[in-house]
């Protein structure tokens, strides 16, 4: 069996475990504190890439490029992460307009533990799970089709899995960042790494906004969120569409930097589009409806 049938396979269990978990699992961690909650569902994603690199008896070391990092590209990994901020705000801005933002939505169980806490659920164990799932191993098995194939692929998976209309956009452009990122440094600590900063950004925002924003007269950055109107929202996708553009282009000079600074440019241009007939598979595509049917439940008919 090639990687790719793996990566399918597991990408089609996988889609059923998750449902199957928020259709009928999500009773059984309710009364269960916030930040168990938080790490069920990342346990619900581990368990069968765990399953599927056992029973492929995958060697992870091979399978997902670990260089030390280096403190200069870790600096220039910090200003990438910046300039990607107006774009996933941008993509943010524009599902908000036909969809749920659920991330507001849970901000009212997440105001009762601390921001340190907080920062382990959403920002630390997100950071190094996903990436060692989705980067290391669907970006992984999908390589063999080439570099830019598995970063679609691998971020179109991680955005679907997100479950929500609201998380997909910028979820999928992440997703496929992360996977150029692994490429053009050869290590998957560097998304790890601006995984993390993403997250935390989040985070410390949301929190000191929380704290800022009674002041003001406002109940909570929800609050805002929940008060604007679509011509607010509509404007405001507009001006982030144009500073997105400017940026998400330094973005990437910034990464051309990286895959120079990594030593990396011959081999990103020898497997950038990879070698045989790329084919969609009736097992991803299964997946891929199913996840679309549950989002288009979840977000207009539930």
């Amino acid at each position: 069996m090639t990687n790719s049938k793996k990566a399918n396979g597991l990408f089609l269990t996988m889609t059923v475990c998750i449902i199957c978990f928020y259709l009928f699992g999500k009773g059984l961690v309710t009364g269960l504190p916030v930040s168990i909650r938080l790490i069920s569902s990342e346990i619900v994603y581990l368990i069968p890439v765990l399953l599927c690199l056992l029973i492929g008896r995958d060697s992870i070391g091979k399978l997902i490029p670990h260089r030390a990092p280096r403190i200069s590209t870790l600096l220039m990994t910090i200003l990438f992460v910046l300039l990607l901020e107006p774009l996933m705000t941008c993509l943010n801005v524009f599902t908000m307009l036909f969809s749920t933002n659920y991330v507001l939505e849970t901000r009212s169980d997440l105001s009762i533990i601390s921001v340190p806490l907080q920062l382990i659920c959403i920002a630390v164990v997100p950071a190094v799970l996903e990436e060692f799932m989705f980067r290391g191993v669907f970006a992984g098995y999908y390589r063999e089709q080439g570099i830019l194939t598995a970063a679609l692929l691998s971020g179109l998976v991680f955005g679907l899995f997100h479950l929500n209309f609201n998380q997909f956009g910028y979820a999928f452009a992440l997703g496929v960042a992360f996977a150029l990122l692994l490429e053009g440094t050869g290590s998957i600590f560097y998304g790890m790494f601006a995984h993390f900063l993403i997250n935390g950004f989040s985070v410390i925002i949301t929190a000191l906004s929380d704290k800022i924003l009674p002041l003001t007269g406002e109940e909570s950055i929800a609050a805002v969120a929940e008060s604007m109107t679509t011509e607010t929202l509509v404007n405001t996708f507009c001006v982030y569409a144009v500073i997105a553009a400017v940026s998400t282009c330094l973005a990437g000079a910034v990464y051309i930097w990286i895959v120079k600074h990594s030593g990396r440019t011959a081999y990103l241009e020898k497997n950038w589009k990879g070698s045989g007939e790329k084919k969609v598979s009736p097992v991803f595509l299964i997946g891929v409806v199913l996840c679309l049917g549950f989002m288009v439940w979840r977000d207009f008919w539930a």
